[in-house]
């Protein structure tokens, strides 16, 4: 699983309005004077809140998460960037493009790393980032204490520069693994390597659970052991020829959303049927931009149920259900409502599931113009939701 962090640089006081960009990687100093290197910008990296020291000819940069700094190579200080612009390569330790990332880039090199609300330890966590995430970076400070922002879906946080790095290797972790002697120890590289597993492709990810699941057995956690191996099973037999299987399921009557264990019809639900199980219409529009809707099609909510209105029928299709009252899904000869664990979804929906992401809790199932996301809170399902391609 890849997941795409999204840096932003220079937030904060807005000393001068007009946002300028780095052209080449360009260092920066702790004083005008350029006595000492603490950092460097990347090409990219956007400067928001400055002041041009006219007498010194001098960038004054000011961050909130660190001390201020300054750039001396102003002509590296552009009003935009050009795709014509000569520039360096990035220095040694920041990785330009590979097949994570298409700009400077590290990865995380620990397990569970927590994005800080604020450049501080001791600053609330909004987040976690996986071993071997890929870690968009536009200034990289020299000071191994110090902090790099991020942005991670809606959430803005900071982590530590010193656990941003080369990305790990699974062999090499695996080595350190089976080297340690101490529970604790054994614990540490299991979790790294379970974690960099997921942001790996299909069959090291299968691997990495598999060791995970005999780290939890040989700990008394059986739990814990049983939904890696399964999760296991999940990724080696992922769909590999035949993306459909849900839609010849669903003609079958055998895959689908359903209220009072009566499965979605082909057509779609009837409005009696919906008002009788989920109540009267809350809201309805349409969105235009809305991959899902096609001519005469409307969004409309029944409360804890979003459908697909098809105006010229007057039927209605479930695209996002909340695990609530008699509100369900069916995959083959199994009902999954809102006590299903992941361990009997994982059984149910063996050979159907695509991918699963970790940090969401949620499991996939795809076709050619959709995926059905199962998303689990507190060990159960808790929404089901069809996205459609666009």
């Amino acid at each position: 699983m890849k997941k795409l962090i999204v840096f932003f640089l220079l937030t904060g006081l807005s000393v001068n309005a007009q946002r300028k960009y780095i052209s080449t990687p360009t260092v920066a100093y702790n004083n005008e004077k350029g006595s000492k290197a603490v950092g460097i910008f990347l090409r990219g990296a956007s400067i928001d809140s400055y002041e041009f020291l006219q007498d010194k000819y001098v960038y004054k940069v000011y961050t909130p998460y660190s001390e201020t700094i300054y750039i001396t190579d102003t002509y590296n200080v552009k009003d935009h960037l050009n795709a014509n612009d000569n520039y360096e390569k990035s220095p040694a330790i920041i990785i330009e493009n590979d097949g994570y990332y298409g700009s400077p880039h590290l990865f995380t090199t620990v397990a569970s790393l927590k994005i800080r609300e604020l450049p501080n330890s001791s600053s609330a966590a909004v987040g976690n980032l996986l071993n071997g995430t890929p870690v968009p970076i536009y200034y990289y400070p020299y000071n191994t204490e110090s902090w790099i922002p991020v942005q991670i879906d809606d959430k803005k946080g900071y982590i530590p520069v010193k656990y941003v790095g080369q990305r790990p290797d699974l062999s090499d972790l695996k080595n350190q693994y089976k080297k340690v002697s101490t529970l604790e120890d054994q614990k540490k590289f299991a979790e790294r390597i379970l974690e960099l597993g997921w942001n790996s492709n299909p069959e090291e990810n299968e691997a990495a659970l598999r060791l995970y699941a005999e780290f939890a057995s040989k700990n008394n956690q059986q739990d814990v052991a049983q939904i890696c191996l399964l999760q296991a099973d999940a990724l080696k037999n992922i769909p590999k020829d035949d993306f459909n299987l849900p839609i010849k399921l669903q003609k079958e009557k055998q895959f689908g959303f359903t209220l009072n264990n009566e499965i979605e019809p082909e057509n779609g639900f009837k409005k009696s049927f919906l008002e009788t199980n989920l109540g009267k219409i809350k809201d309805q529009y349409t969105n235009l931009d809305d991959c899902g809707l096609g001519d005469y099609e409307t969004n409309v909510f029944f409360g804890s149920v979003e459908c697909i209105g098809h105006d010229v029928n007057k039927t209605y299709h479930i695209r996002s259900m909340d695990m609530v009252n008699t509100n369900g899904f069916k995959i083959k000869n199994t009902y999954l409502n809102n006590s299903t664990t992941p361990s009997e979804f994982l059984k149910a929906g063996m050979g159907l599931i695509s991918s699963i992401n970790p940090l969401t809790n949620s499991y996939y199932i795809s076709n050619d113009y959709m995926t059905y996301e199962f998303q689990f809170k507190n060990d159960r399902l808790f929404k089901v939701s069809a996205h459609y391609y666009c």
